[in-house]
């Protein structure tokens, strides 16, 4: 793994791969052999694809990263994993209508990055979770982190979409219209529940969800 030598985009490759902060092992259990179709939103360098390609063999992974600098480590990584046969990364970020925002960049690769409505940042594309799921089929494992955009991506999308979603992993943030407990609901309506939880504090922390059989 390569990335920009600061603590905003090292950080999360420490997590990973140091920590296993997202516990992909047991979090996926048997599904580990099946050909999975994946949704990384939020890619960043990629140690989370990654590592999921390494204990999901047969696993295909769409990532989404809007950010120029982490996009191209992002490529980087996936090519000295060779991984990429497997692996697609798309330079965009997931949020509730397809068209281009506005990304305040924090540089050097930094996982802090986020969308914003009003500001000085960068422009790049958007997509939402409903094209991504129109243009290859039902998603069975999704990861979002994304800075606070989870809730416009979520709320902007259609539940039909989620209906084959077998597990999610996601970090939520602190936001002004939106908590937590509103997320929460909004996926145990879909039939995904919280199986565990990790909270930094009440308005942030991360959760990974599963649908109940």
């Amino acid at each position: 793994m390569s990335c920009p030598n600061v603590p905003g985009a090292r950080v999360p490759i420490y997590e990973v791969f140091a920590e296993n902060a997202y516990h992909l092992d047991t979090f996926l259990g048997s599904m580990s052999g099946e050909a999975l179709n994946v949704v990384d939103i939020g890619g960043h360098v990629g140690a989370f694809a990654c590592q999921l390609a390494a204990l999901a063999p047969e696993a295909r992974i769409r990532c989404y990263e809007p950010s120029p600098v982490s996009a191209q480590y992002l490529r980087r990584n996936v090519d000295a994993n060779r991984i990429g046969d497997r692996v697609t990364v798309h330079e965009a970020a997931v949020a509730a209508r397809v068209g281009q925002s506005v990304l305040a960049d924090n540089g050097g690769g930094s996982a802090l990055n986020s969308l914003v409505e009003d500001g000085v940042g960068v422009t790049v594309d958007t997509t939402t979770f409903d094209a991504i799921a129109a243009e290859d089929g039902p998603v069975d494992v999704v990861k979002i982190d994304c800075e606070g955009g989870e809730y416009d991506l979520v709320f902007g999308s259609s539940p039909a979409n989620w209906a084959g979603v077998r597990r999610v992993v996601l970090e939520y943030h602190p936001s002004s219209q939106h908590s937590w407990p509103d997320l929460r609901s909004w996926f145990a309506e879909q039939g995904l529940v919280v199986v565990r939880e990790q909270a930094e504090n009440s308005q942030q922390g991360t959760a990974w969800l599963a649908r109940q059989a």
